[in-house]
């Protein structure tokens, strides 16, 4: 089926000029302005096209291009930047370049950003006059040189892992952006956030809008700190954030380029950990008549979407169905003491803690070796939906195999009969494993289902074989990361933590009216829209699209 004609395919670039203030046709990408790797530099947008003719470009760099270009960027941020910054050059996947672009910073935050590209060489700093966090996005955008980018708040942090896990769903997918879970937190809370559940697999263009629909207010779906985006699609397509509205241009630039991208492939683990702050835009309560003229203006995208993407009979007959976003309310996932999910910052994820002093020894380092297998497992258990306990069964029999037995089983998990038997029989009932009794004992074997989770067995061994090797003491850097991690989030975040209290009093406008003004749109198919969609409009929220 052809999703998009030449006609269509004009009308959306012509919706990307006018909102970038663009001229098709006379951008030039070779005379876009860039940086030395490891440098700082005044940045003041971009130039005209054909100017400053032999200035490195993010399409002809002096260096080497890395895989992941990260984008930061950063306004006023200095309590949490160190944090933020300390995430990203701890990661395990060290191929990247930082982009942190200083949005006219008024505090610390230009001082900490020189520190840290003085000392790492793949840290880019752009100073640049504030123009808001689109434009500063789009500039970050225009000097990425990586074949993939990942965006980062600089209030926010990232597992040890996440720019790996990333990237590694892309290669192995081949979907043209991947899609992770968060933690959503708040205050010494955390709660993971999630969607696409129950999907394990690469997801064509049209099941990615029909899962949209289903809760297209949803944070998941509407931000950029959670996905991994083809930096060529951006740059064919000229997608980019739209400067004329400052609510909801998340939103706006993932419909963009969801209209040109083919796949989606979901990863289900929590990889960035999420503060809502006090000066988030999402945050603060709006004048009903500017939710609505704002949604209004969204919608518009919202639609267009789903008609580039949809034939016309399907959206025809799902017509309802999109008019449902003109009453749905933004979900980020919050984090509620009284909720047994969530639980207090730093327990998430499995502790690894040294006291500091302690002196080298052999005993300490087969317990972080240990530790770090562990954490390693916890994110394959996270991704299939099984306990940890029962992918360390996974794994002796992977390695085991017919050479395993029970008892060597039980050795292994440091576990009981029962507590060794319950993991197996799980695992049995899920189909992972089939069991059967000998005269010699249970005999198990491992299922074709287990494969994906054997896949990522061998992988987790190939990464701590690497880290063990001490490549650039990238495993005295993930030891130390993991170690400090719950210490210097606790540091770092009293001021996040006082912010996200107050945020949390923010009250939301009256459903009800709400929804009369959704109706007054006039909308064909809006009233529709508005009876079916009351019940499932959701209290404790400011709208917005799911986007900051």
């Amino acid at each position: 089926m052809e999703h998009k004609t030449q006609e269509t395919q004009d009308v959306h670039k012509m919706q990307n000029a006018q909102k970038t203030g663009q001229t098709l046709g006379t951008r030039d990408d070779d005379a876009l302005t860039t940086v030395n790797v490891g440098g700082t530099v005044a940045f003041d947008g971009l130039p005209a096209a054909g100017a400053n003719a032999g200035v490195p470009t993010a399409d002809s760099p002096t260096a080497p291009a890395p895989t992941v270009s990260i984008i930061v960027p950063v306004y006023n941020a200095a309590t949490a930047l160190r944090r933020c910054i300390d995430s990203i050059l701890g990661q395990e996947y060290r191929d990247f370049e930082l982009i942190a672009l200083d949005d006219g910073s008024k505090d610390e935050s230009p001082a900490i950003l020189d520190e840290y590209a003085a000392k790492d060489p793949r840290v880019r700093v752009i100073h640049k006059p504030n123009s808001g966090v689109s434009d500063t996005r789009n500039q970050g955008m225009a000097l990425a040189r990586g074949t993939y980018i990942q965006f980062l708040d600089a209030d926010d942090w990232i597992t040890e892992d996440a720019t790996k896990l990333l990237v590694r769903a892309a290669e192995h997918s081949g979907a043209d952006m991947v899609i992770a879970d968060f933690y959503r937190v708040v205050g010494e809370g955390t709660s993971r956030k999630g969607g696409l559940t129950g999907i394990d697999r690469v997801i064509s263009r049209e099941e990615y809008a029909d899962e949209l629909l289903k809760d297209p207010a949803d944070f998941y779906f509407g931000v950029l700190w959670n996905k991994l985006y083809r930096r060529d699609i951006i740059r064919d397509h000229q997608v980019s954030m739209d400067t004329s509205v400052n609510w909801c241009e998340d939103f706006i630039f993932n419909l963009d380029y969801m209209v040109h991208a083919a796949s989606v492939y979901p990863v289900h683990v929590p990889m960035y950990y999420y503060v809502k702050t006090e000066g988030s835009l999402v945050n603060h309560a709006m004048k009903l008549s500017e939710t609505v003229r704002i949604k209004r203006y969204v919608f518009d995208y919202y639609t267009e979407f789903f008609r580039q993407v949809y034939d016309e009979d399907t959206f025809a007959r799902k017509r309802a169905n999109i008019y449902r976003y003109l009453i749905a309310w933004a979900s980020d996932g919050s984090a509620n003491p009284a909720l047994p999910s969530t639980k207090r910052l730093g327990e998430e994820r499995l502790p690894l803690i040294v006291p500091d002093g302690m002196r080298d020894n052999p005993f300490i380092a087969a317990h972080q070796a240990s530790r770090i297998l562990d954490r390693y497992l916890e994110r394959i258990a996270t991704q299939f939906g099984l306990e940890l306990g029962e992918v360390r069964v996974i794994v002796f029999l992977h390695y085991g195999g017919d050479t395993a037995d029970f008892k060597a089983l039980q050795d292994y998990l440091d576990a009981g009969r029962v507590s060794a038997t319950r993991l197996t029989e799980t695992l049995a009932l899920k189909g992972y494993v089939d069991s059967s009794l000998t005269r010699k004992g249970a005999k198990l074997e491992l299922t074709a289902k287990a494969e994906p989770v054997e896949r990522m067995i061998d992988q987790a061994a190939a990464d701590f074989e690497r880290l063990a090797m001490g490549g650039l003491q990238a495993g005295e850097t993930l030891i130390a990361g993991i170690r400090d991690a719950a210490a210097r989030g606790e540091a770092e975040t009293r001021e996040a933590v006082d912010t996200a209290r107050r945020a949390a009093d923010v009250g939301n406008d009256d459903v009800d009216a709400a929804l009369d003004a959704a109706a007054a749109l006039g909308a064909t198919g809006a009233a529709g829209a508005v009876g079916a969609g009351r019940d499932g409009a959701s209290d404790g929220a400011s709208d917005g699209g799911a986007a900051e």
